[in-house]
């Protein structure tokens, strides 16, 4: 409900592409170009968030495109393992709808 959410609001400065497990992605961003990642460290899938993180920072191609981790994990050692992965941000839920845009903002 939350992806739903975050869509209805980025629809209108952005081009919204989702993925709902860790095979979705791969796939994803296989077929398309991406310029930012909004990233969950619970997934549904064989691979979590820190997982997912960390193929994107081994690909050429996506080395350096900002990742924002949101998610419900509230403890340290969770923002300190997305970040050591490669994310650029960690966000806690839940996040305002406007704090979102204008952290995406700054990657336009």
């Amino acid at each position: 409900m939350i992806v739903d959410i975050f869509s209805l609001v980025l629809r209108n400065h952005f081009n919204i592409l989702r993925a709902k497990d860790g095979e979705e992605v791969t796939e994803v961003i296989r077929n398309n170009s991406i310029d930012v990642f909004i990233v969950d460290i619970s997934l549904k899938s064989e691979k979590d968030g820190i997982q997912i993180i960390k193929e994107l920072r081994a690909t050429e191609k996506y080395s350096l495109t900002p990742i924002i981790v949101i998610t419900a994990h509230a403890f340290k050692k969770d923002e300190i393992s997305a970040m050591q992965a490669g994310a650029t941000r960690f966000l806690r839920k839940p996040v305002e709808n406007e704090k979102l845009l204008s952290e995406l903002l700054r990657y336009e």
